[in-house]
């Protein structure tokens, strides 16, 4: 049997290509529920101090998938965006990394909670060695926004980690059907290479309300407006991020 891991720094579309993956014979896929024990591993895997817990993780993740009778387990995991990648070759998967342009990306991630006074998702926070942890209770949410994705997409290709672009994915049947055959799937029994679009933005909208209302509070998601940036976040986003975006190979 053969394990994939697919993974991201998330909004990239993974829902979606689950539950396409998952509708190919032979072939079982998981996707990540939110609130599981994948939680911790997103924080811990961060952190070489942790390193014995999360390759624990790995492994107990591993059994489940030597427990499946299929030919292709594959695990759509946005928050294995970290899983070492030397562990998982040694126990057999192979792991492939979806990206995204980091204006849409922040679009989208901005009416999410990350890194606000809300985030129930264990936060992510610069090391002390980081520039950034200096400044870290000065700097905006936008900035920290930016600072995660820098540190998620350099990760992945100081790692040489196999990716695809969401766009591609999403818009391009050859680009799906592409990241079919590096998985190992045979293509010529599938009919159709076009994703699902679902957009879990208004779902996830209503779960907020519900939960702010039982903790007494007043939500409200607030869409990213560019032209509202400061000159300080436009640097940030410019020195941290367009870079990355061309080394990702989006033409800017």
């Amino acid at each position: 049997m053969e394990k994939i891991l697919i993974t991201s720094i998330g909004r990239t579309g993974t829902k979606s290509l689950a539950y396409f993956l998952d509708d190919i014979s032979g072939v079982q896929c998981f996707h990540h529920k939110e609130g599981n024990k994948d939680l911790p591993f997103l924080f811990l895997s961060q952190l070489k101090d942790y390193s014995n817990i999360t390759t624990d993780y790995l492994k107990k993740r591993n059994k489940v998938a030597e427990n499946v009778k299929a030919n292709f387990y594959i695990e759509v995991n946005p928050y294995f965006r970290f899983a070492n990648t030397e562990i998982l070759q040694k126990l057999g998967w192979k792991k492939i990394f979806i990206v995204r342009h980091p204006k849409s990306y922040l679009e989208s991630v901005y009416k999410r909670t990350l890194f606000t006074d809300e985030d129930y998702i264990i936060n992510q926070f610069p090391n002390d060695d980081d520039p950034f942890s200096e400044k870290w209770n000065t700097i905006t949410r936008f900035e920290k926004l930016c600072w995660y994705y820098k540190k998620v997409h350099d990760y992945i290709l100081d790692t040489e980690t196999s990716f695809y672009h969401f766009e591609d994915l999403v818009k391009d049947s050859d680009t799906l059907k592409s990241l079919v055959e590096t998985i190992g799937i045979d293509t010529s029994k599938i009919n159709s290479f076009k994703l699902t679009k679902r957009n879990t933005s208004k779902q996830y909208k209503f779960r907020h309300v519900i939960k702010g209302g039982l903790k007494g509070k007043a939500t409200k998601v607030s869409p990213l407006i560019w032209s509202s940036l400061t000159a300080k976040e436009r640097e940030t986003y410019e020195t941290h991020c367009l870079p990355l975006a061309k080394r990702l190979g989006y033409v800017l």
